[in-house]
């Protein structure tokens, strides 16, 4: 199985210019192309890649060209309140169900181009992302092929249930782990377990974690790669929460394969 080239030859940019409960979400996406620089009419396959909290469409575009030089339509939502700036939304109100409401609306949208094969849409997502991704996947188990998973934050209120009591007792807005949230972030992300709503998920799943994540605990992964039906676990030696270099390119070359070998990719 060949993975994805590091060296794309032609890739067209398309802005992802989307309306979500009255706000604008931004980000673009990277389509296959000619020669000419003309989108190849396809079908090609649909991956949504989800950056992690306080990022932006741009921490996963590496990521997305990558599948896109491996023919997908690979699509990065600036997901509302984030932390780029080609969305609209106030950061204090983004919430993980926000994000997942704005997955959903991109998943619909970029599902329905003329270029897009429906039957083939994936998610991949980093951290917070990969928590939104999972519960997209759980809430549309029919309609997403395979689920890409980095350093995913499945439990995205655990350390806030660590801190506070209840979400009752959480200040308006407050620090946490250098992120400004709010209390409807921990309202929505307490009770969340990603785990658990993935079991109503029957499609493969890859996790990518770091043996020496501080942020998101790989027990985390190792947890759901045992619970869950299809899930497998790659674990990157050395990497913290977020992967450079060499370890990001061992990342980067499993999703392409992992999803070439599912079918999502052309093998």
């Amino acid at each position: 199985m060949t993975p994805a080239s590091p060296n794309p030859t032609v890739l067209a940019t398309r802005a992802l210019e989307l309306v979500v409960d009255g706000q604008r979400l931004g980000g673009a996406a990277y389509l296959p192309a000619g020669p000419s620089g003309r989108i190849l009419p396809g079908p090609h396959p649909l991956v949504v890649c989800c950056h992690g909290m306080d990022g932006s469409w741009m921490r996963v575009a590496p990521i997305a060209r990558r599948l896109a030089a491996a023919g997908a339509i690979a699509a990065c939502p600036d997901f509302r309140g984030g932390g780029g700036s080609d969305n609209g939304g106030d950061p204090m109100a983004m919430t993980p169900l926000t994000e997942l409401a704005d997955l959903l609306a991109v998943i619909d949208a970029a599902g329905a181009w003329p270029e897009a094969d429906s039957s083939r849409i994936a998610l991949l997502g980093l951290s917070l992302g990969g928590a939104v991704a999972a519960l997209a996947a759980a809430r549309r188990p029919t309609q997403i092929g395979a689920l890409v998973l980095w350093y995913p934050a499945l439990q995205p209120g655990a350390g806030l249930r660590a801190r506070f009591r209840s979400p009752t007792e959480v200040p308006d807005r407050f620090e946490h782990r250098g992120s400004r949230l709010s209390r409807a972030y921990a309202r929505d992300a307490w009770g969340i377990d990603a785990v658990t709503e993935l079991a109503r998920f029957p499609r493969p799943i890859l996790l990518v974690h770091g043996d020496r994540d501080e942020s998101v605990p790989l027990a985390l992964s190792q947890r759901a790669e045992r619970e869950l039906r299809d899930a497998e676990l790659r674990v990157i030696p050395g990497a913290g929460h977020g992967f450079g270099d060499d370890r990001w390119e061992t990342a980067v070359t499993a999703s392409a394969s992992f999803l070439a070998w599912n079918g999502i990719l052309d093998d």
